[in-house]
């Protein structure tokens, strides 16, 4: 945990920020360097939000965001470099081993898939549509005519990269996000986010229950007392504000609340099994496709005696039912199916990343359903010019919105709302 400033007392400020992660961390920096007062409330008992590196049987993992996305515009980069932090080129998507019933398939099934996977992007991105679907149709109505490969690239894409079944993914949403090659961070992506909360004004484990707003600025009651500020900007995931976790007063606009309520959080989980050095005659690092599990596993990332399986949508939700024991059993019977009954004996831990469960979440990432993609702009617009709102879900609004679902898109959020608030202080 990097050393913050150390705020017992809740003292008036200039600006509260709800949350500190990226979103929230991003505007407080640029808060402070303008000048202003500034007080984050974080709920939890540690910084960096659905950016969290974590360990299992000693070995570290991203529980949550692990992908610097679009890593040619993605601010992250070049915040790594300033802190010395290195990056790796992730070696890319799809070239991994597919199995059915602990049985390898044959080289010509992965190219089979490819072609799926590129037919289903070219759908994505026609212009045009002569079979009579809506503009914003879903990822699964958008292939319901299409062969059998291509719907399974949907089914995989919906589950695997939005953590949501394809007939609840809305198209246009997915064509206004950004594109471009990813980067990874060894030593983990929520302790890079965590690095920059150093110095700031940070008070831990206070949930926010209640925002009272006016002209005159805001009052925000938590655990630790009542804050009055001139304004704030609020961090907390949709899930949770959809979850009226947050009490506003008065009640917030329609629009503001239709595009709470109009997004969805997804269930992207990660279930993570670690092993006593036996690899199993696989290399470093290996991606298998157990077909039918709704697992994909990532083997031994970093050279670390990990195996990652990420499991999204239904099957997800499905899975955390029995808890973590339940969880790192079924994914253990997945893996022991390919690789053989010793790796029941090599295991020496597990752990469950459920994100949907967690109450200052409630979901892994935003997604925005059939009917819903202007909802992130929506919500990224100021609220009586006393309440901002910033994240994931909005990724600043406008022409930055193609960042959402990722910590970039959280930080040119936050950016994005630190400037609007101190436009509107100085007004």
């Amino acid at each position: 945990m990097p050393a913050l400033r150390r705020t017992d007392a809740l003292a008036d400020c200039d600006v509260v920020v709800i949350g500190a992660g990226a979103a929230g961390l991003a505007a407080a920096r640029d808060l402070v360097a303008a000048g202003l007062r500034v007080q984050v409330l974080e709920a939890r008992d540690r910084v960096g939000g659905r950016a969290f590196t974590d360990s299992c049987g000693g070995a570290l993992f991203d529980a949550g965001a692990a992908y610097v996305h679009y890593a040619d515009r993605n601010p992250w980069v070049e915040i790594a470099a300033e802190l010395g932090v290195s990056l790796l080129e992730h070696r890319g998507w799809g070239a991994g081993v597919h199995f059915r019933d602990g049985e390898r398939l044959p080289e010509v099934f992965r190219r089979e898939r490819q072609r799926g996977a590129g037919r289903l992007w070219e759908l994505i991105y026609e212009t045009e549509d002569d079979r009579g679907r809506s503009p914003d149709c879903s990822l699964l109505d958008l292939v319901r005519d299409e062969p059998d490969g291509v719907l399974q690239a949907a089914l995989r894409y919906g589950r695997q990269a939005i953590g949501e079944d394809p007939e609840r993914v809305g198209v246009a949403d997915l064509r206004q996000l950004w594109e471009g090659p990813d980067r990874t961070v060894p030593s983990g992506y929520g302790a890079l986010v965590s690095a920059t909360a150093v110095g700031l004004p940070i008070r831990l484990g206070t949930p926010v229950s209640r925002i009272a707003w006016s002209a005159g600025g805001v009052r925000v009651e938590s655990g630790a007392g009542v804050l009055s500020a001139r304004a704030a900007i609020v961090t907390a995931p949709v899930g949770v504000l959809a979850a009226a976790a947050i009490a506003f007063e008065p009640a917030l606009p329609a629009s503001t609340l239709d595009a709470i309520h109009g997004l969805r959080m997804g269930a992207l989980t990660k279930v993570v099994l670690a092993f006593d050095g036996e690899r199993f005659g696989w290399p470093s690092p290996s991606d298998l496709y157990p077909l039918g599990s709704g697992f994909n596993l990532e083997l031994w990332p970093f050279d670390r005696d990990i195996v990652i399986g990420t499991i999204g949508g239904t099957p997800a939700r499905d899975l955390v039912r029995d808890g973590e024991a339940g969880a790192v059993a079924a994914m253990l019977d997945v893996f022991a199916g390919i690789v053989g009954s010793d790796a029941r004996k090599r295991l020496r831990a597990g752990r469950l990343a459920d994100w949907t469960a967690q109450p200052y979440s409630q979901g892994s990432y935003s997604y925005a359903p059939p009917g819903a993609a202007g909802l992130r702009d929506a919500l990224a617009r100021p609220v009586g010019e006393r309440l901002f709102f910033a994240g994931e879900a909005t990724s600043g609004g406008g022409d930055t919105v193609g960042g959402g679902m990722t910590v970039g898109g959280a930080t040119l959020a936050g950016r994005a709302a630190a400037r609007q608030a101190v436009a509107a202080l100085r007004a």
